[in-house]
């Protein structure tokens, strides 16, 4: 019996995804399977940089597609579901209407897939010390195993091009600091990384105790890009007459830290000219890094408890006549 059209299409669409992915899995056996390294390329700022003349750039822009496209393939077999059995979401008669293509394209484009990596072999292993921490510091753990998925993607031995190490990616001058502070050995066994990760998260989230639950979000911010990176965003909020105790409105002026926002930079610091922690082309990093780790947050708030107990409302006295 002779192929149909749809057939052919459908087989070709798969061939090309096992083609994709056994080329993934053999660059990766050649690199260094970092995950962190995406965290490292510089981005593009929308708002226009002369960096797109620099080969390095191009280069880095280069890494940076290949390293999405290799994590975009841990999700392959949802994409394999969604392409082979949904006939009514993707065939042949849908690929000649160009217009319901594209809608078809944009919806899986916007749909998310959840893949929990190998959570669970940390908690097997490093649970109970995550627990005990987090208790001690009354942040929910499941918070923190979705910094480490993000960081390292539960790889202890995670180094990223910036020297940043282990579970929680931690820079080596910052290790430093916590080593001296924990009196610690060393900053980059897992044990002693974790630890340390754990610790500079909390501490920063009490810098931002003030914005209420929303430290954790301000927290994460920092612990991306930096204490002051952070404060400079709130001033550049508050200076637009915008609530800084609220990240989804700090978060929006995070691209008025790059460089070619001079103009702003001395509206807000007229005696200086300049955001006191620094220009940052890259701003769109810790903007994002807050959005895929709140995105993992609450999956996995779906799949484990938390470990704070929640305080039940107190029952107000009634007044005796």
């Amino acid at each position: 019996m002779p192929f149909k059209k749809e057939h052919i299409i459908k087989y070709s669409i798969l061939i090309l995804i096992l083609l994709l992915i056994i080329t993934a899995i053999f660059n990766s056996l050649n690199d260094s399977g970092d995950e962190k390294v995406y965290e490292d390329v510089t981005a593009l700022s929308p708002v226009g940089s002369n960096e797109i003349r620099d080969d390095k750039f191009l280069q880095r822009s280069s890494d940076e597609q290949f390293l999405k496209f290799r994590s975009s393939l841990r999700n392959w077999q949802e994409l394999f579901d969604i392409i082979a059995y949904n006939q009514s979401l993707f065939n042949y008669d849908t690929i000649k209407n160009k217009e319901k293509f594209e809608e078809i394209k944009a919806r899986i484009e916007r749909k998310k897939f959840f893949a929990p990596g190998s959570v669970t072999d940390l908690i097997d292993k490093y649970g109970e010390l995550i627990i005990k921490h987090c208790n001690e510091y009354k942040i929910d753990w499941r918070l923190i195993i979705s910094i480490i998925h993000q960081e390292s993607y539960f790889n202890p031995e995670a180094v990223s091009r910036a020297g940043a190490y282990g579970f929680m990616q931690i820079m080596p001058g910052t290790g430093l600091g916590l080593q001296r502070d924990l009196n610690l050995e060393d900053t980059k066994s897992p044990i002693n990384n974790l630890t340390a990760g754990m610790y500079y998260y909390a501490t920063l989230t009490g810098a931002f105790e003030f914005t209420g639950d929303e430290k954790y979000k301000f927290a994460l911010a920092a612990y991306n890009a930096g204490l002051s990176r952070v404060v400079d965003a709130m001033t550049i909020a508050n200076y637009f007459k915008k609530d800084y105790t609220k990240w989804d409105n700090v978060k929006e002026y995070y691209p008025y830290l790059a460089s070619n926002k001079d103009s702003v930079h001395k509206l807000v610091w007229p005696k200086t000219g300049h955001p006191p922690g620094g220009t940052l082309n890259n701003w769109m990093e810790p903007f994002k890094y807050v959005e895929y780790i709140m995105y993992y947050y609450d999956n996995y708030k779906k799949i484990y408890k938390s470990n704070l107990v929640e305080e039940k409302p107190k029952k107000k006295k009634s007044k005796k006549k």
